[in-house]
């Protein structure tokens, strides 16, 4: 989703475009190699392991992916001088802040999945210089497979009435938007670190049931959303109650709800099926 979103942001770059069949970035060796050979300037590390449920039970291949792996692209990325972007998550936070959490707070996951992403901003930070840690969160975009948004308008489709939790608390994010912030982060050389980046919300954030009501609203469809809480639907990964990433570094981007209108009208499919 995010990686199609940066070729299409970076197209007159004409960027080389790797999926794990090019480059396998758990395997150190390779990394090295292929890069070496590339002789990049940027790198835009898109790749990530992102089943938070599955993590649980997998958490030596989400901390391959997620974790060593972006190390041997920052010892890769520091050997050709090269800028490495990274992106990491809100889940790397324990969500008990209602304030949400900004870009230098500490840490502390409550998942294998955060942890592993946390795994990856430690081999970030530790083993290159020139970097951008972009935090995104709920991202959804016109490509992948899975995201909440479609979901959601799927299941709109065939049942009456949807329960989704309204305990849980975050900002959502286009993909679209995410990578034009990420081309607008490297055009004005902006300082390497962490920055957060969504779609602006109310400063409290808003709830999943919020962002599923919108987006049925939004298609016209007449199935009722109903909140209720997650206590209704026990999953084996914790997820943060409060993920609210606060952006104190970049100027906003635009809402949630202006953004979510354009992804529903321009490539999700499900407006024009509705």
């Amino acid at each position: 989703m995010l990686g199609h979103a940066l070729a299409e942001i970076f197209a007159d770059q004409n960027p080389i475009l790797w999926d794990s069949a090019d480059l396998d970035i758990t395997k150190a060796d390779q990394v090295k190699t292929k890069l070496a050979e590339l002789k990049p300037t940027l790198i835009l590390n898109a790749a990530a392991y992102t089943d938070v449920d599955c993590a649980e039970r997998n958490k030596e291949l989400a901390n391959s992916v997620n974790g060593y792996g972006v190390g041997y692209l920052a010892k890769a990325a520091k050997e050709l001088g090269a800028i490495l972007v990274h992106y990491s998550t809100d889940y790397i936070f324990d969500g008990k802040n209602k304030n949400g959490y900004k870009e230098n707070d500490p840490t502390n996951p409550i998942s294998a999945y955060g942890f592993s992403k946390q795994l990856g901003e430690q081999q970030l930070q530790q083993n290159c210089e020139m970097y951008y840690l972009i935090r995104s969160s709920w991202l959804f975009g016109e490509y992948g497979g899975k995201n909440f948004v479609k979901r959601i308008l799927t299941k709109a489709q065939n049942q009456r009435k949807l329960k989704v939790v309204n305990d849980h608390f975050g900002k959502p994010t286009y993909a679209k938007d995410l990578a034009a912030k990420t081309r607008e982060i490297i055009n004005q050389q902006k300082p390497c670190g962490i920055y957060h980046v969504t779609n602006e919300t109310m400063p409290e954030g808003i709830s999943w049931y919020d962002l599923a009501k919108k987006a049925v609203e939004l298609v016209g469809l007449k199935t009722e959303v109903v909140p209720c809480s997650s206590a209704e639907f026990p999953q084996p990964a914790k997820r943060p109650k409060y993920a609210m990433l606060v952006n104190t570094k970049l100027k906003p981007m635009r809402s949630w709800e202006e953004a979510l209108e354009e992804y529903l009208n321009l490539g999700s499919g499900i407006k024009e099926n509705s």
